[in-house]
C-alpha cells in the first residue's frame, strides 16, 4: 500500500507544481516581510524570485482594449472570478469594494490610487454586455476584464491562477473551479502581495493604506 501511495502523492505534487500553486504559497499570515513592510492578517508571501503577473491585453466592461500600461501609476487589486459564481466570487468582490470604501473614509487620496479589477475566468459567458452591469454593481470603480479564451488563459498563467470548468448543474448552467486569491499589483505593474480568500475588508484596507503610504516615501 505504501509503495502505491508515495508515487500517487508525488504525481499530485507534480501536478500542483505545474500550475504554480505548490510554489506560489510559502508562508501564510506572516507578521513581517523581507521588504520591510509589515504584513497584515490574511496576507500571503510567495517564494523568493517567483514572478507573479505580467503583460496582458484584455477588454474592459466598457468595450475598451486595455493593457497593463493602461493602469500605470495605479495599485491594482485583482481578483479572478466569474459573474455566474453563486457565492465565493460575490463575497470576495464585496470585500474588495468594502476595503476601497474603508480606505476612502480614512484617506481619499490613497483610495484613488487603488483600482479594483475583476478578470473573468469564464469569458464564454462573461461578455462585455454582462460585465458592464455586473462590475459596477459591486463598486463604481471596479473594472471588469474579459477577452478571448487564449487571452484569459495567458493572463491566468502569469498570475499562476488555476481555473477550469466544474459541475454541470443543468443543460445550460455550469460552475467554474478556480483559485481564490486577491492580488495587489504595484504602480509599476509588479507584484506586491496577495490576500487569502475570506480576508476581512478591514485587513485589506490596512494593507492598502500601508503600501500606498510606503510608495509615496520610496
Amino acid at each position: 500500500m505504501q509503495r502505491k501511495t508515495i508515487p500517487l502523492i508525488g504525481a499530485m505534487l507534480a501536478a500542483l507544481a505545474a500550475i504554480g500553486l505548490a510554489a506560489l504559497v510559502v508562508w501564510n499570515q506572516l507578521s513581517g516581510g523581507s521588504d520591510g513592510v509589515a504584513r497584515g492578517d490574511g496576507e500571503t508571501l510567495v517564494a523568493p524570485g517567483l514572478e507573479v503577473g505580467g503583460a496582458f491585453e484584455l477588454t474592459n466592461h466598457k468595450g475598451e482594449t486595455v493593457t497593463q500600461d493602461t493602469f500605470q501609476g495605479q495599485f491594482l487589486l485583482v481578483y479572478f472570478g466569474y459573474s455566474s459564481c453563486p457565492d465565493v466570487c460575490p463575497t470576495e468582490l464585496s470585500s474588495m469594494a468594502a476595503a476601497i470604501d474603508i480606505l476612502a473614509e480614512r484617506d481619499p487620496e490613497a483610495a484613488e490610487k487603488v483600482t479594483p479589477v475583476l478578470i473573468t475566468i469564464d469569458p464564454a459567458r462573461d461578455t462585455v454586455d454582462v460585465l458592464k452591469d455586473y462590475a459596477p454593481a459591486f463598486h463604481p470603480r471596479l473594472v471588469g476584464l474579459t477577452g478571448s479564451d487564449e487571452a484569459i488563459e495567458a493572463v491566468a498563467r502569469k498570475f499562476r491562477v488555476y481555473y477550469g470548468r466544474g459541475q454541470q448543474i443543468d443543460d445550460e448552467f455550469y460552475l467554474m473551479n478556480h483559485s481564490g486569491y486577491v492580488y495587489l499589483m504595484g504602480p509599476d505593474g509588479g507584484f506586491v502581495t496577495m490576500f487569502n480568500g475570506g480576508t476581512a475588508p478591514e485587513s485589506i484596507a490596512n494593507a492598502l493604506q500601508r503600501y500606498v503610504a510606503a510608495a509615496k516615501t520610496s
